[in-house]
C-alpha cells in the first residue's frame, strides 16, 4: 500500500510538471493549464555556466539558455531573436518617435529643501563625508559622482580644507552646492542616463508580436496574458558616450502603497518581476550591460553601501563590474528583479544584487529593447496586469 501511495504521488507530480511545461511551450494565447499554481515560476540557475535547452516555439528547435549568475539569477539566450526579427525591431526602433531618455529623480524644489546639515549627515558623525555626498547627489538629482567628482566639488565650494574629502558644519553652504549642481548636472559622465528611446508598439496580431510573446511566455513560465498585459517594450539607442549608470528596474516593497499600472502612475511603486533585454545590433566597442555585484558570495550591508557608491558610475567603473555582457545582435538576457518569499511563493523584496546598468559606448552605437514583466497582486486570485486587466487562474482554460 505504501508503494502504491508513493507511485501515485510521483505520477501526480509528473502530471503537474507535464501540464506546466507543455502549456509553457505551446500556449497560443489562452493561458496556462488548469492546475493551480501556488508560487511564481522561476528558472533554477543551478550554477554559473549551466546550459539547458528550452522549447520556446512549437515545432522549432529548442533555444539554449545559459546561466550567467546565480545571485541574482541571470540568463543569456543566444539567437533569441531571428535575423528577421532583429531587422524588423531595429526598423521600428529607428523609425519611431525618438525622445531623450529620462530618469525619475526628485525635483529641484526638493533639492532646494535640502538645506539642513543633518539631512546630508546621514550617519550623524557631524561631518558630511564622501559617501554621503555621493549618496545625496544620486538620490536628489541622479548624479553619479566618483571620488574625483567629490574632490572637484569640494574645491569649487571651498570645503574639505581641514579634513580632506569632507564638509564640516562650518563649510556647509547649501546655496553653493545648489549652484554647483546646476553647473554640472548635464555633464555626460555624471548624469545618470545618456540615451534616446522609443516605444515598440506592435499590433497584437502582428506575427512578430505573436512570436515574441510566445517565446517570452515559454521562457518565463508565465501566462501569455501577463506577458501581453505588461508594459510596452522600449527600444533604447546609445551613441558614443551613451550609458545608463547603475540602477534597479523595480522598486522595493516599501516604496509605495500599491503597484503602478497604466492607469495609476503616480504615488505608486514599480513591480517588475522580470526584465528581458535583447540586443538589436553588435557594438564596435563598449556598451556592455554590467552587474557590479552579481554572484557576490560575501554580500553584506556595509559592502553593498561601498559598492553601490563607488561602482554606480559605469563611465568610470565598468571594468570593475563582476559581470559584463557584451552586446550581440539577437541575443537576449533575462534576470529577476525580486526574490521569492519562501512562505508564500510570491514576489518579495527587491534583489539588491540585480543592481545593473549600461557601460559607455566607446565606438559605434547600441540598440536594445527592454521588456519588463509586471506582477501586480499578492497571489493568483487577484493577479492583474499592468494594463489593468484582472485574471484568475481558474478562468484560464487549458489548451
Amino acid at each position: 500500500m505504501a508503494k502504491l501511495s508513493y507511485l501515485f504521488a510521483k505520477v501526480s507530480v509528473l502530471l503537474v510538471v507535464v501540464c506546466y511545461t507543455t502549456s509553457a511551450a505551446s500556449r497560443e494565447g489562452s493561458g496556462p493549464c488548469i492546475v493551480r499554481r501556488t508560487k511564481l515560476p522561476r528558472l533554477d540557475p543551478v550554477k554559473v555556466g549551466y546550459l539547458r535547452e528550452i522549447e520556446l516555439l512549437r515545432e522549432e528547435k529548442p533555444f539554449t539558455v545559459k546561466t550567467l549568475s546565480v545571485r541574482p539569477p541571470i540568463f543569456e539566450i543566444p539567437n533569441f531573436l531571428s535575423e528577421d526579427e532583429s531587422r524588423r525591431l531595429l526598423y521600428f526602433a529607428e523609425h519611431g518617435n525618438i525622445e531623450t531618455s529620462e530618469v525619475y529623480h526628485h525635483s529641484m524644489d526638493e533639492l532646494l529643501s535640502q538645506t539642513s546639515f543633518e539631512q546630508w549627515d546621514l550617519n550623524r558623525d557631524n561631518v558630511i563625508d564622501s559617501d554621503e555626498v555621493i549618496s545625496g547627489m544620486r538620490y536628489i538629482r541622479d548624479l553619479h559622482f566618483t571620488l574625483n567628482d567629490v574632490k572637484k566639488m569640494l574645491t569649487s565650494i571651498n570645503a574639505g580644507k581641514r579634513i580632506p574629502g569632507t564638509i564640516r558644519r562650518s563649510e556647509f553652504r547649501p546655496s553653493e552646492i545648489l549652484h554647483y549642481v546646476e553647473k554640472i548636472r548635464l555633464e555626460t559622465q555624471v548624469k545618470g542616463r545618456h540615451s534616446n528611446q522609443t516605444f515598440i508598439e506592435l499590433h497584437p496580431d502582428d506575427n512578430l508580436a505573436v512570436r515574441l510573446d510566445k517565446k517570452k511566455a515559454a521562457l518565463t513560465g508565465l501566462p501569455i496574458e501577463i506577458i501581453r498585459g505588461s508594459e510596452t517594450p522600449v527600444a533604447v539607442r546609445y551613441g558614443p558616450g551613451g550609458h545608463y549608470h547603475c540602477h534597479y528596474d523595480s522598486h522595493t516593497l516599501y516604496a509605495g502603497n500599491s503597484c503602478c499600472d497604466r492607469l495609476a502612475l503616480d504615488n505608486c511603486r514599480i513591480c517588475r518581476y522580470i526584465t528581458i533585454l535583447y540586443f538589436l545590433n553588435n557594438v564596435e566597442e563598449g556598451g556592455q550591460t554590467a552587474f557590479p555585484v552579481a554572484d557576490n558570495e560575501t554580500f553584506n550591508h556595509e559592502m553593498w553601501t561601498q559598492k553601490s557608491n563607488y561602482l554606480s558610475n559605469l563611465s568610470a567603473y565598468c571594468f570593475r563590474a563582476n559581470l559584463r555582457v557584451t552586446p550581440k545582435r539577437g541575443t537576449a538576457i533575462m534576470w529577476y528583479n525580486h526574490i521569492i518569499n519562501q512562505s508564500t511563493g510570491w514576489m518579495s523584496s527587491l534583489d539588491s544584487l540585480s543592481y545593473h546598468g549600461g557601460c559607455d559606448v566607446i565606438k559605434g552605437h547600441k540598440w536594445i529593447v527592454n521588456n519588463w514583466i509586471d506582477i501586480i497582486g499578492d497571489n493568483w486570485d487577484d493577479l492583474r496586469t499592468w494594463s489593468g486587466i484582472h485574471y484568475r487562474i481558474d478562468d484560464m482554460e487549458q489548451e
